[in-house]
């Protein structure tokens, strides 16, 4: 379990336990919380969900718990670097967090293909393990995926339009450790946060706080949101003929990280069936949603994702 002399999330954990697991991996800790065999019903699936950059596992406190009630299985993992894993890893790159999944699957002695979700840049992490490890996966979904290293400054809102680009545009890459360092790294990320959701749920206030207390709580984890930003998605996109899994592509219509949601997830859907021929890839917009349908529009996304996963 949790060490009990470390400063955890200020937040209710997502399962309802007294603290997050963790485990040693590669010179650093992963902290991921586990509903356990025992909340997996005859019918149930295993569900693996990922964070996007920069948020914790508690993105997923309004959907998680609902899977757990009808009868499936739920690990919600922190992404290295971020919320209670720890910051002192060697590299963030997206096959990092990739191999971080495969190692808390091997922890858990789970060999029961997953059904693996990741919001934002984990999008692409979830291709790179299943395309790396076909037989652990039963389907991916992401939730305003990042799959692919975007094409010249993509966001379009003000707000948010400094963090975008430097986060999918290579030309515009270098300004994120400039505006996510130590000093000013926590207020801007907090500003740009704010700004992703198209309709901001009722505890917001509460979750940018415990963000805040957690980031400065430890200066390196504004410095893990600019790596993350400058870690290429193209090795994860290039793995796409690897795939083998059905694929469901959840967007919300005002996601402001696109500023054509809509065609970049038609663009992912088509590109994805035609360099790997066979797959199933289904696509669900979410109207009025932002970067997170997951905890924006929690019925809907429940809806689309048990449908997909359990047909």
């Amino acid at each position: 379990m949790g060490n009990t002399n470390k400063t955890y999330v200020n937040l209710p954990t997502v399962l309802g336990g007294p603290a997050p697991s963790e485990i040693e991996f590669e010179g650093g800790s992963i902290a991921f919380e586990d509903s356990g065999a025992d909340s997996l019903g005859p019918n149930g699936k295993i569900f693996y969900l990922l964070p996007g950059i920069g948020d914790f596992r508690h993105t997923y406190r309004f959907l998680a718990p609902k899977l757990v009630a009808s009868g499936h299985r739920v690990i919600c993992q922190d992404l290295r670097g971020v919320g209670d894993s720890g910051t002192k890893f060697s590299s963030f790159l997206i096959e990092d967090c990739a191999r971080d999944v495969v190692g808390v699957l091997d922890h858990l002695q789970i060999y029961t293909p997953v059904v693996l979700m990741g919001n934002s840049l984990s999008a692409a992490v979830v291709v790179s393990v299943a395309s790396d490890h076909p037989d652990r996966v039963a389907a991916i979904v992401s939730t305003g995926g990042f799959f692919r290293d975007m094409p010249n400054g993509n966001g379009s809102t003000i707000v948010v339009v400094v963090l975008i680009v430097s986060c999918v545009d290579p030309a515009f890459r270098l300004l994120a450790p400039l505006l996510f360092n130590h000093l000013w790294g926590q207020p801007m990320w907090i500003m740009a946060f704010r700004g992703f959701f198209g309709k901001q749920p009722e505890d917001i206030d509460q979750y940018c706080n415990a963000v805040k207390e957690k980031m400065l709580s430890n200066c390196d984890h504004a410095s893990v949101i600019s790596s993350m930003m400058r870690a290429s998605k193209q090795t994860a996109w290039s793995k796409v003929p690897n795939l083998k899994c059905p694929v469901l592509l959840i967007m919300g219509s005002k996601d402001p990280d696109f500023s054509d949601p809509l065609a970049e997830n038609k663009f992912v859907a088509e590109n994805m069936m035609s360099r790997a021929p066979g797959i199933q890839v289904q696509t669900k917009i979410i109207e009025g949603s932002g970067h997170y349908p997951h905890n924006e529009f929690v019925e809907e996304t429940f809806s689309s994702l048990v449908s997909f996963a359990t047909a």
